[in-house]
């Protein structure tokens, strides 16, 4: 009953639809502000490595895990353990248990149950528990505050066309930014109908289905969202002063990166492109057995890295064009952008403010929607009721559950209560609701859950078997051939059949050694640990 039928229509649509999950406010409104605050050019270099050894082999044992039983995650890595519980599982579980434990006589209860409880179900479960964790729990945690920025750019496309945005300083940007942030009471039925409208638009899209909603949707929205990058990439690099921008972002200063840099890279490498997430796993179970996993995973990435290097030079070429600071952190993309734009000669800042967050809605709604398919999904199987009914009543927890972030985003003023019982229960509760969720999945269960994946592929499920998968739909001689000879053009058949350098190769090392090292790094950044 774990697997289903629902298969994507085309192999355009499939790599629409996942682009569509990585490209999101990370690539737009993330990626141009900590490349400003890192240094420009080197740090998208060190990106791009990040992207090579980190995202490529989990991207490509992701598709490969999902398209081989046609399952969920939650299901997926338990297929191939037959079951039955590893001894690394269930080493791990029992060290979570004494952590656990060690936590009740440090009087921190709520980290005790927590640590408990995931203990417990590693011992009783296995690798199940990483598909839960990645597949049902991470994306709920993520959809419920995603859905909320995703609610901004909704109110400032409005206020862009309704000439709200028409400042030409920051100060005055900051002045319409902070109510929403801080949720002012003046604001509240704003957010709540934007929050609604954002979260209602992926559910309608989620509701038709694999083919004839998220496909179809994909091969509209997706289009829509280059044509207008592009439209801001050209305006931008028209303007007088543009080269300034296009040089701080394209000409590498390695001087400029600090080692704390090349961490933000691989973690910004990693969030990027969904992985953890259940979505890249279930979406690959909807995969064709003929479909080239390979090349597929380089054309997301591929389609990932433009937008994001578009959206770079869109907001740097206007940014220094009109004189201002890049590295503004995120306020860059609510009252840096908009100002901007609207000190362009013409008198047409509200239409390329409009244009801007109508790219960043379609950005962050393609990303939800690809959020919500692994709770439907999951729910389907799980409970075996209707897709439809799965959507309504996911759509509406996570509308509810998602006020917390909107009611608390910046602070805790709207919400004593609850930082009171946070507090009672852990201690320190942040900042805000909003930090605290954004800090627990993207800090602790995505770096976590990506190095789980990891292992598994490497060492559980093995590179063999995985590699097998792969060839499937893979012209022969390709993932053996010598990297070398795949870079000049040439028929790697006319050539050694194995290589030592092959992409089989560095695959298989990458995701056994360089990968999960990278990724503990990262996580230990993260957490503040280094």
């Amino acid at each position: 009953m774990e697997q289903h039928n629902e298969k994507w229509g085309s192999r355009w649509g499939f790599l629409l639809a996942t682009a569509g999950s990585a490209i999101g406010l990370g690539n737009i409104w993330k990626f141009p502000y900590i490349t400003g605050n890192n240094g420009g050019a080197a740090f998208v270099c060190v990106y791009l490595l990040a992207i090579l050894f980190v995202g490529l082999p989990l991207m490509i044992a992701e598709l490969s895990l999902g398209r081989a039983t046609a399952c969920h995650p939650a299901w997926a890595f338990d297929k191939f353990t037959k079951g039955q519980k590893t001894p690394l599982a269930g080493f791990v579980g029992t060290l979570i248990i004494i952590s656990g434990l060690l936590m009740v006589f440090f009087r921190c209860p709520g980290h005790a149950i927590l640590l408990l409880t995931l203990g417990i179900f590693l011992c009783l479960k296995g690798w199940k528990t990483v598909g839960v964790i990645t597949g049902v729990l991470a994306p709920f945690i993520i959809i419920s505050y995603y859905g909320v920025i995703g609610g901004w750019t909704i109110i400032y496309v409005f206020k862009s066309f309704a000439g709200e945005l028409n400042f030409a300083d920051p100060a005055q940007g900051k002045l319409i930014f902070e109510p929403i942030l801080n949720a002012e009471k003046s604001t509240w039925g704003i957010l709540l109908s934007a929050h609604f409208a954002f979260v209602a638009a992926a559910a309608v899209v989620v509701f038709f289905g694999v083919q004839n909603g998220i496909e179809k949707s994909s091969k509209v929205l997706m289009p829509m969202l280059f044509i207008l990058l592009g439209a801001l990439v050209l305006r931008g690099i028209s303007l007088p002063g543009a080269s300034k921008g296009l040089k701080f972002f394209l000409s590498p200063d390695f001087s400029a990166l600090r080692p704390e840099s090349v961490l933000i890279a691989m973690g910004q490498a990693f969030f990027t492109l969904s992985l953890a997430m259940g979505i890249t796993t279930t979406y690959g179970s909807y995969l064709k057995r003929d479909v080239n996993i390979v090349q597929s995973a380089l054309t997301i990435i591929g389609l990932d890295t433009l937008a994001a290097v578009m959206a770079g030079i869109a907001v740097f070429s206007s940014v220094f064009a009109m004189g201002f600071d890049p590295a503004q952190g995120p306020g860059l993309v609510y009252m840096i952008v908009p100002s901007a734009f609207n000190k362009v000669p013409g008198n047409l800042g509200w239409l390329w403010n409009g244009l801007f967050f109508i790219m960043l809605t379609i950005a962050a709604l393609t990303s939800l929607i690809s959020l919500l398919e692994p709770l439907v999904n999951f729910a389907v199987r799980q409970f075996k009721i209707s897709r439809h009914l799965a959507v309504i009543l996911f759509s509406l927890v996570i509308y509810l559950f998602g006020l917390l972030s909107a009611f608390s985003c910046a602070n805790w003023k709207n919400l004593p209560w609850l930082e009171k019982l946070i507090k009672d229960f852990f201690k320190d509760a942040g900042p805000s609701f909003f930090e605290l969720s954004d800090s627990f999945a993207s800090n602790w269960m995505l770096p976590l859950g990506g190095l789980a994946i990891a292992i598994f592929a490497g060492w559980i499920w093995g590179t063999k078997r995985v590699i097998k998968e792969v060839r499937r739909g893979t012209r022969s001689g390709l993932l053996d051939a010598n990297i070398l000879v795949l870079l000049t053009g040439l028929d790697p058949r006319d050539y050694a059949r194995k290589s030592l350098f092959s992409p089989a190769v560095f695959w298989a090392v990458s995701i056994r050694w360089i990968t999960p090292v990278l990724v503990v790094f990262a996580f230990l950044y993260c957490i503040g640990v280094i």
